[in-house]
């Protein structure tokens, strides 16, 4: 039995091992600067780390910003953006939610709902207009007028089932994270160039990365708006 437990333990180390060596070698780290184990306990963090590796596998020329810090196109403060893809089919505003149990929702609603298996319910705010916003501060801080450009895509966890969602408009998509491949694939059309996205991911790179004192003033910021 000792021998036994023994090799267990072995066989979890060395997952963690090689985990971690993953991780240390991945755009996410790269671009958050996050230590390993603050996204293994954050399963905020870690749905975008999963997000992120995803879009790794894509093919053609991208690049990835991971938590931007932009001001608003309108009323003061910052907008929190989880990903942003820059591909040559477009410009991607990624929010990630890695949440479990059943997920309604319906485009027109300011909440959504998440039911877990025991009943309980847990209300959250419109993802799709959550990323309208997002979308909002990306053309005013590129002067960019053409709006077919960005795309707006919710990402939800392999942990839970998109119950009922109803979508009105064309210009978002609700997923879970194993399609966004495929989704990006679809899309099709090239409207950037390799000098574009460079040229833009240098625009918004300030945006990540901020001080402790931007964050705190965007949760106070965020805090306040909820009461």
């Amino acid at each position: 039995m000792t021998w036994i437990v023994f090799l267990f333990v072995l066989v979890i180390i060395f997952k963690i091992v090689a985990d971690k060596a993953k991780y240390e070698k991945s755009t996410y780290k790269k671009e958050t600067q996050f230590s390993y184990w603050k996204v293994k306990r954050d399963k905020g963090l870690n749905g975008e780390y999963l997000t992120v590796n995803e879009i790794d596998q894509l093919k053609g020329f991208h690049k990835v910003l991971v938590n931007l810090y932009l001001p608003k196109a309108r009323g003061g403060g910052t907008t929190e953006i989880d990903i942003v893809l820059l591909h040559e089919t477009g410009i991607y505003t990624i929010e990630s939610k890695n949440y479990g149990g059943w997920i309604f929702g319906n485009e027109e609603y300011k909440n959504w709902t998440q039911t877990f298996p025991n009943g309980r319910k847990q209300v959250f705010y419109n993802p799709i207009k959550q990323n309208r916003t997002h979308i909002h501060a990306l053309k005013k801080q590129l002067n960019v007028l053409d709006g077919g450009i960005f795309k707006s895509i919710i990402v939800f966890s392999e942990r839970c089932e998109l119950k009922d969602i109803v979508l009105t408009s064309t210009d978002s998509r609700v997923i879970k994270r194993k399609r966004l491949r495929q989704v990006i694939h679809n899309e099709g059309t090239q409207v950037l160039s390799g000098s574009q996205i460079l040229s833009i991911y240098k625009q918004l790179k300030e945006f990540s990365n901020v001080s402790q004192a931007v964050k705190v003033a965007h949760i106070a910021q965020v805090k306040k708006r909820q009461r």
